[in-house]
């Protein structure tokens, strides 16, 4: 009579080829997540640019003229945005007087968020004034001597110095990003 061997476990082979599945299962995994992130963080840009596309359309029909948000075209807001939090309060009510005052342009163009709620960019909108026209910054417009506006959204997710830049402006149809996934 013969003795049978029955198998129980796995080889060694069997367990490194179930090893090495796991691994790439778990590296294409980490990999969707932080793209899905990053398009998810870059939406609340594109939704502001769009509404300052909209609002500057109204305020154009108007005044016949475009508005800026600040008095330059580094004049971020909010400015006290720290890149080490995910986010920062807006900081802007524009039904309250004294803010009106401060922020002439944000509450002329009517674009924003309100007071108290956390945004993850900068914003800046810089337009032509057509009583001292300036020369707009370099690479965003193309007709200079027509009225225009550009929008920017900017934010450093990883801190380290360099920034995802988003733009918009009265050229352009869609947003320009710029180092997404600094």
């Amino acid at each position: 009579m013969q003795a049978t061997k029955n198998k129980h476990g796995f080889t060694l082979m069997e367990l490194m080829i179930v090893v090495v599945i796991v691994s790439i299962l778990a590296t294409v995994a980490v990999t969707s997540y932080k793209q899905f992130s990053r398009r998810a963080r870059v939406q609340e840009a594109i939704a502001f640019l769009g509404d300052v596309r909209i609002k500057q359309s109204f305020y154009y029909q108007t005044y016949r003229r475009y508005v800026s948000s600040g008095t330059s075209f580094t004049d971020w807001w909010p400015k006290a945005m720290k890149w080490t939090e995910a986010s920062a309060p807006w900081g802007i009510n524009c039904a309250k007087e004294g803010d009106i005052s401060a922020h002439p342009g944000w509450c002329a163009l009517g674009a924003g968020f309100s007071a108290t709620q956390e945004v993850q960019f900068q914003y800046v909108v810089w337009a032509r004034d057509p009583t001292s026209p300036k020369a707009p910054p370099t690479g965003y417009i193309q007709d200079p001597d027509q009225d225009w506006w550009i929008a920017r959204a900017r934010a450093d997710f990883n801190q380290n110095g360099k920034f995802s830049d988003i733009w918009l402006s009265s050229e352009r149809r869609e947003p320009v990003l710029q180092d997404e996934t600094e």
